[in-house]
């Protein structure tokens, strides 16, 4: 194995002679001219994809009246902040995404997305809700929830264009697209955080392009992946190690100049709010999920709680209405990163400067990018549900190159620790089965075999008719996609 610093490039691959090796196209390149042939390539990722949009829709509009006997919508209270940073940004004054009552803690790019159906909303004279000003139905939903939805919904085509080039079969893909679809499902309409599944769409399609050696196209996706969501950057050492000699500092710039633009205008129009929001970064651990680690983590009081006592809005049992009670002033607390968020950081230099010392097969290289993600839940103070949406798909599609019972046990234990997160126990009860859930889909989905490397031998199988991406329906042997070998 050469120095770190050597050039990698694209060794293609043959299939064994009478195996068909799969379509290892770009994503986008159209087989002939027309659309429905591209669309086809991923049908079922697209049908998965408008099944959670319409799925989302209806759980937004219908779920409570029908299973809550509640006259509401359902009130993701994130979302309408971030509709509300949306609302600044389309009246010109980018800073105030950063203002308190919007509760945003993360990169511009969504507010900037929806900035258009913000301003369009208005036109029409549409309600929404602000802050602690809960609706019972706000009409900007209307336009808002199937525009989040559509663009949550992206990383399902995402995810399984990035299987399809690591040369996951069809039945495989299938399975993968309703977990993904599940997972941004949850992150867009019950969390309001679609920007959790649409930055893994731009790192998705960032990957196949690494895998393809398209290093320029891969860093302006990532790129615009960290605007929506900055927790992609803690992965880019790992892809700056890969990156090929004399091009490492054109890599990180395209992969920063977006998000340093956009957070830079924010600084200049609310240096307070922005240094608040990005660096302390205060969460509430009294309506989120402590961890060991907020007894480290400093603490802050909300402003104008006073005393003792506060005020403060709590959910009614059984529905979505809100009434205001006097709360504890530790309830009135939120916390910053703290240690744990140091940690995190040094861990992900010290995994880029390891790739950079020893080079990686591309799978690999990919399962260390997934590690830093999902090393997140190891060191937050304070943790979210939603949290694991990111690492979690990304580490799926990995597992769906390694094999069935590997793939199956991953999708069974990625299932239920998402779920088990809904439960709010204590933090010694909650966070190990957290930490160990994603520890083990780690593990399982670490893959063993690189890319490029011999296989054994197996049963010649036949081709899935319906797969157009030429996939076969068992494990392919000895066909390969592409390998990033030193030079």
């Amino acid at each position: 194995m050469t120095h770190a610093s050597s050039p990698l490039i694209l060794r293609p691959s043959t299939a064994p002679v009478g195996r068909e090796a799969p379509d290892r196209r770009p994503a986008g390149t159209l087989r002939t001219s027309g659309l429905g042939q591209a669309l086809g390539r991923r049908k079922v990722a697209v049908i998965v994809a408008c099944a959670t949009t319409l799925l989302g829709i209806a759980y937004f509009f219908f779920f409570d009246p029908l299973f809550r006997h509640s006259n509401t919508w359902t009130d993701p209270i994130d979302l309408w902040g971030i509709f509300r940073g949306a609302h600044y940004v389309g009246w010109g004054y980018l800073g105030g995404v950063y203002n308190q009552e919007t509760g945003m803690v993360t990169f511009p790019g969504i507010a900037l997305v929806l900035a258009p159906v913000a301003l369009l909303a208005d036109s029409l004279h549409l309600s929404s809700a602000i802050g602690g000003f809960i609706l019972p139905h706000p009409t900007a939903a209307l336009l808002l929830v199937p525009t989040i939805m559509v663009m949550a919904s992206t990383v399902v085509i995402a995810a399984d264009a990035l299987a399809a080039e690591l040369g996951a079969t069809l039945r495989r893909r299938a399975l993968l697209s309703v977990l993904v679809g599940a997972m941004a499902f949850g992150a867009a309409i019950i969390w309001g955080h679609p920007e959790d599944a649409i930055v893994m769409t731009f790192a998705c399609y960032g990957m196949v392009s690494v895998l393809r050696s398209k290093w320029r196209q891969a860093a302006w996706l990532f790129g615009i992946g960290i605007a929506f969501q900055p927790l992609l950057a803690l992965a880019i050492p790992v892809f700056l190690a890969a990156s090929p000699r004399g091009q490492r500092v054109l890599f990180a710039f395209r992969c920063s100049v977006l998000a340093a633009f956009l957070v830079g205008i924010a600084f200049i129009g609310n240096p307070r709010g922005a240094y608040r929001a990005l660096v302390e970064q205060p969460t509430p651990p009294f309506f989120n999920h402590a961890t060991p680690w907020v007894s480290w983590a400093p603490h802050i009081v909300l402003p104008g709680s006073g005393g003792p006592f506060g005020t403060g809005l709590r959910r009614l049992p059984g529905s979505q209405k809100y009434m205001t009670v006097t709360a504890f002033r530790h309830a009135l607390l939120q916390v910053a990163a703290g240690p744990g968020r140091t940690i995190y950081l040094v861990l992900a230099v010290l995994v880029g400067l390891y790739v950079w010392r020893r080079p990686q097969d591309p799978a690999r290289l990919l399962w260390l990018a997934g590690v830093v993600l999902g090393a997140r839940c190891y060191f937050e103070a304070v943790m979210t549900p939603y949290y694991l949406t990111p690492p979690l798909i990304l580490l799926l599609v990995l597992a769906a190159h390694r094999g069935t019972w590997r793939f199956g046990v991953s999708a069974l234990v990625a299932a239920g620790t998402s779920w088990f997160t809904y439960w709010h126990l204590a933090p010694w009860v909650w966070w190990p089965p957290v930490v160990a859930g994603m520890t083990v889909v780690m593990v399982l989905s670490y893959p063993t075999v690189a890319l490029a490397g011999p296989r054994d031998s197996a049963p010649s199988e036949t081709v899935d008719a319906g797969d157009l991406d030429g996939d076969v329906d068992a494990e392919p042997a000895g066909s390969q996609p592409v390998d990033l070998l030193p030079a």
